[in-house]
């Protein structure tokens, strides 16, 4: 699986402590759509997915989203194609009907306590927009950052929140020092809270409802399904493109704006080979040496080279630790029954 980020502008209509850009101050462009399409099928046949990503995306003409979704589906009719939004704008019919039949009915959302809108109106915007697409029957997947305001409020409070608006997919996500986030340092929890906060979540998460991308990330670490790099990033930089709206690449989303080692009129041979590349495949790559001292080490793989390290490891460790001591238990009754 190829993933492509295609950031269709540079700027926003919000201005969140945590982001990776520059809010409304980003730069005021659209991307290129038939060059960055062009730039897409270069890969061919190959499975891919694009998401359409911002600055907040759908304040490019639509008609280039429009344009750029034809263009890539053409030459590769089975690639999946989404977006991120913030959805805190007016939805338009138009807007409305190119998320039910181009993006396949699903789109990704972000609530995020107290550092995205400025007001109530906003919120109560951005809630109304997701009532009236869940009420379209359109999937709605929402980001959540972990930040200091979101430890104080407890886990069951806001799953019952997300329950209440009909969402179903969440993903919390750590934050990371990027872009705007770096200059909000107040806004980062420690990762102790963080640990101790996801325990709490486990304890009060609803498996036949939610699809807890976090969690559900972990538990398959301990159920025999394999690694979701959803939530340990290892070898994002191998397989995601992100390509900026002046057409930059990039490799992870949060660094795209400053490190791109690329642009669209490469070819594939020197985006691939860009020394660049290299150097970020082999530091997202380095695994910590404590990290592999550590007894749940063989199910976690190591976390996100982008996540900082303070008194531990940024890793959800009490959670996996319990989950180790549960299946090292289920192992030895299983020893003794036989």
């Amino acid at each position: 699986m190829i993933v492509f980020y295609v950031k269709t502008t540079e700027t926003c209509n919000l201005n969140c402590e945590h982001c990776f850009t520059s809010g409304s101050k980003g730069r005021k462009i659209f991307f290129n759509p038939e060059d960055t399409a062009k730039f897409v099928n270069h890969w061919g046949n190959e499975e891919i997915h694009i998401d359409f990503h911002g600055g907040e995306p759908f304040l490019a003409p639509l008609d280039d989203m429009k344009r750029f979704h034809t263009l890539v589906r053409d030459v590769n009719p089975s690639s999946s194609i989404g977006v991120t939004t913030n959805l805190t704008f007016k939805l338009t019919p138009e807007k409305v009907s190119f998320i039910q039949n181009e993006l396949s009915g699903r789109i990704c959302t972000s609530w995020d306590e107290g550092i995205r809108w400025t007001n109530v109106r906003q919120y109560d915007l951005w809630k109304k927009n997701v009532r009236l697409l869940i009420g379209l029957g359109v999937d709605v997947k929402v980001n959540v950052s972990m930040n200091t305001k979101l430890m104080k409020r407890s886990p069951a409070g806001v799953l019952a929140l997300f329950r209440e608006l009909g969402i179903r997919e969440i993903a919390f996500e750590r934050l990371t020092h990027d872009g705007t986030a770096e200059r909000n340092p107040h806004i980062f929890p420690t990762n102790k809270a963080i640990d101790d906060w996801i325990w709490e979540m486990d304890k009060v998460n609803d498996r036949d409802y939610f699809d807890n991308v976090l969690l559900e990330s972990v538990y398959a670490k301990f159920e025999g399904k394999g690694n979701r790099n959803s939530t340990f990033c290892r070898g994002c930089e191998k397989i995601m493109f992100t390509i900026n709206a002046d057409g930059t690449v990039a490799g992870c989303p949060n660094s795209a704006p400053t490190a791109h080692y690329a642009t669209i009129y490469d070819s594939k041979e020197s985006v691939l080979a860009s020394p660049e590349r290299a150097c970020m495949i082999a530091t997202e790559a380095y695994q910590n040496p404590e990290c592999i001292s550590c007894e749940v080490f063989g199910q976690c793989g190591g976390d996100c080279y982008k996540l900082n390290w303070d008194t531990q490891c940024p890793a959800p460790k009490r959670l996996m630790y319990g989950l180790n001591n549960k299946t090292n238990r289920a192992m030895q009754l299983q020893v003794h029954v036989l």
